[in-house]
């Protein structure tokens, strides 16, 4: 067997000699640990000095994972093993002038990996005590829930499938559990109005729910005041001979091959599983399914992906990296000092004396938490649960009239709700949100400005901001947005620009070190009168 025979860890990447050319699963461990696995490429090194003692054969090169490379300060032990073969090399790394070993916790102290999804998450492996027996009776209590409103049509799927079916226990690098449902509808809009009451069910018996699509749910679980561990909820269906598994699963099949459920034993529970389990780890893991791959990862075809999208929406965008931004954070995001941006005096300075403010993205809370200290009313939401947790914590024992609830505005029927609400309660609304646009695909914008519409009569103003600089690289190119698009966006719903202010501000976006000083626009909407 072709094995690894040394490694140099760079500033930039692993540069590692192999016996020969192969297609290896490469584990990464860091000072023991395993944190990182990946494929070796089939591509040579860059071109460039080798180091000293590499030969200019089978040296291979693989850069950082982008989220893991700030972590990677100071003095440590890199070790490779490849997939089958114990022998493995390993090499002292020293990056950055940080003394010690890097901090690869988030700020709960808990080990953290790189994930499938190229994020840095938690695995099984590392769990502490009792974790996967709570995680298990917690999916079965699931489970029971559902079974009750769809019958015997509910399996274990994804990792808590395939652990058990191909090495007989849940896989060491998964982070969750399963759990699929095959609906008797067929239809997408009927499938997916099933899926939202399946939703409320499972919020009226007290569980944590977090929509991720009208196809998909999570139910998540604490431990001792940390987040411990979630189960996923997928909806399934079969239509004109097809069977669509939220969200990988696009493949002939008929409810016969699907249904009645077999058993497969999970940690020693007997579960129930597809009819025929190979069917869903092909059409799930692909054709390899049964050969362990910790570096896998999903790469779906186009039309899967957009067939799901088109029918079921995703209303979780980008919204795991902000909430990375607090999870991983070495500090309690609560204990940030209060203080008010520029853009909230702004709107301090021109929102009519008794006008409460209602802000959108309003992230830990600094701004509203400010505002409501200069005097008024404040509603202020943010799709980030653990963001509004922060929020309400830093508004612990102030006496203020402020509060902080989560809203997904990528959820139309949430927007539609909080408009309908405020509206009733014949208050004046002013209405922000910094940094807002920028973090919105176009049709959550629509709905800032669906919002908006709802809550503004005469006099009454909405303030938003825009990144102008579009060479800013801290936002993906298909987030930045120009002044006469979001003129044109906001047009939609009766709202027409008053001012557009340039500004130049200190700004830094999720994942990016350092603030720059971008130029921004700041934005002044009315609604028009007819």
């Amino acid at each position: 067997m072709n094995s690894i025979r040394r490694v140099w860890p760079s500033e930039d990447g692993l540069i590692f000699e192999v016996d020969g050319p192969g297609d290896r699963v490469i584990d990464v461990l860091v000072d023991g640990r395993r944190v990182w696995s990946f494929r070796e490429s089939a591509e040579p090194a860059p071109p460039g000095p080798l180091p000293a003692g590499a030969g200019a054969g089978c040296v291979r090169f693989q850069p950082w994972p982008v989220l893991l490379r700030p972590r990677l300060a100071g003095r440590f032990q890199v070790r490779l093993v490849a997939a089958g073969d114990d022998r493995g090399t390993e090499a002292t790394a020293d990056l950055g002038a940080a003394p010690g070993s890097p901090e690869l916790t988030d700020r709960f102290g808990r080990p953290l990996v790189v994930n499938k999804w190229g994020r840095l998450g938690r695995a099984i492996v590392d769990a502490g005590p009792g974790m996967v027996e709570r995680m298990l009776d917690h999916m079965d209590d699931v489970r029971t829930l559902l079974e009750k409103h769809l019958g015997p049509a509910v399996f274990v799927t994804g990792g808590t499938l395939l652990g058990p079916v191909r090495e007989g226990r849940v896989l060491p690098h998964d982070d969750d559990a399963d759990l699929a449902y095959l609906s008797r509808r067929s239809h997408p809009v009927d499938v997916a109005l099933e899926a939202f009451e399946i939703g409320r069910l499972l919020g009226a018996a007290g569980y944590e729910v977090v929509r991720l699509s009208a196809g998909h749910l999570q139910i998540h679980f604490t431990h001792e005041g940390a987040p411990d561990h979630y189960v996923d909820v997928f909806t399934g269906f079969v239509l004109d001979g097809r069977w669509h598994q939220h969200f990988a699963i696009r493949r002939a099949a008929e409810r016969e091959d699907l249904l009645p459920p077999s058993t497969v034993l999970v940690e020693g529970r007997e579960e129930p599983a597809p009819r025929q389990p190979e069917l869903m780890l092909e059409a799930t893991f692909g054709p390899d399914w049964r050969t362990p791959d910790p570096s896998f990862a999903f790469r779906l075809p186009a039309s899967t992906s957009d067939r799901f999208y088109g029918w079921f929406a995703d209303y979780n965008v980008e919204r795991e990296d902000w909430d990375d931004e607090l999870l991983l954070a070495l500090h309690d995001p609560a204990d940030e000092p209060v203080q008010i941006s520029a853009f909230g005096r702004w709107v301090h300075e021109r929102a009519p004396q008794g006008s409460a403010l209602l802000e959108l993205g309003c992230g830990i809370g600094s701004d509203a938490l400010a505002l409501a200290e200069a005097g008024h009313a404040v509603r202020a939401v943010d799709f980030s649960r653990y963001a509004v947790r922060a929020a309400q914590a830093r508004l612990a024992g102030r006496e203020l009239d402020v509060s902080f609830d989560v809203l997904n505005l990528l959820d139309t029927r949430q927007v539609i709700r909080l408009g309908a609400e405020l509206a009733s309660s014949r208050q004046s609304w002013t209405v922000l949100g910094r940094r807002l646009l920028n973090a919105l695909e176009d049709r959550g914008r629509h709905n800032v400005f669906r919002l908006s519409s709802m809550l503004l009569r005469a006099g009454e103003s909405a303030y938003f901001d825009v990144v102008a600089d579009h060479d800013y690289p801290g936002i993906h190119s298909y987030r930045h947005v120009s002044v006469p698009q979001v003129v044109a966006e906001a047009a939609d719903h009766r709202l027409v620009l008053e001012e557009a202010v340039p500004r130049l501000e200190p700004l830094r976006w999720f994942g990016q070190g350092e603030e720059q000083i971008v130029e921004m626009h700041r934005m002044t909407f009315r609604r028009r009168t007819r």
